[in-house]
């Protein structure tokens, strides 16, 4: 059974802290996404360039994806392969196995329709090792920023895996009272509901990509979405 770990990159300052976390729940095959937000914010912060977000996504212009490089491969992903492996375990860095289009629109370099190339992936799996893919997708005429949680989706789709799983800061998704939900079959509700913003929507909408792609069990903290029959 194959499990899909996608850690945020707030719990990735601190790489030890993410694969200690990563580590209780890995399986023999589990591919484990990244981003990196938290990171590429600083890394524009030091280049005097303000970031801007729209539903939840950040705009991306030239300079903006050359942080979004540095930061995702230079910092993040260096870091998370290199302590997974001082952990113990068969991490191999995967970039380039991610594909996207250039989603149209105010976002700029972002990329939508979001893929990933099952061969090598399983190729990795099948051999022992940990495929860890940064979320920077290949486009036809560039790089392109894609949001985690939507390449996270993409990859548990890909691969088919048992399990999806959401490594986060926050307790789970929480509903208009403010009290963590702990199970439900689908975001469906909670993306037409008028409390849900910010990073929250994209990250609902990857739910539901996974599970219209065949995931049976989503976990985003201690929220499972998923059928509950």
């Amino acid at each position: 059974m194959t499990k899909v770990v996608k850690v945020g990159g707030a719990l990735l300052q601190d790489p030890v802290k993410a694969v200690e976390a990563i580590r209780r729940i890995v399986t023999d095959r589990t591919a484990v996404v990244h981003g990196g937000g938290v990171q590429i914010t600083r890394m524009l912060e030091r280049m005097n360039v303000r970031s801007v977000f729209i539903e939840g996504l950040r705009v991306t212009d030239e300079n903006t994806l050359g942080a979004v490089a540095a930061a995702l491969l230079g910092e993040v992903h260096a870091a998370l392969v290199q302590e997974l492996r001082n952990q113990g375990l068969p991490a191999v860095g995967m970039f380039g196995s991610i594909h996207a289009s250039k989603k149209s629109g105010p976002w700029g370099l972002v990329g939508t329709c979001v893929h990933a190339d099952t061969a090598p992936l399983t190729a990795l799996l099948d051999s022992g090792q940990m495929p860890v893919i940064p979320t920077l997708a290949l486009g036809n005429d560039s790089q392109l920023n894609v949001n985690g949680d939507k390449t996270a989706a993409a990859v548990a789709v890909a691969l088919q895996c048992s399990e999806l799983v959401f490594l986060t800061d926050v307790e789970g998704v929480r509903n208009g009272e403010g009290v963590v939900i702990d199970r439900a079959n689908t975001p469906d509700e909670l993306l037409s509901a008028s409390f849900v913003s910010g990073g929250m929507i994209p990250k609902l909408r990857a739910v539901k990509a996974a599970i219209d792609g065949g995931i049976g069990i989503v976990r985003v903290g201690r929220t499972i979405f998923g059928d509950l029959s």
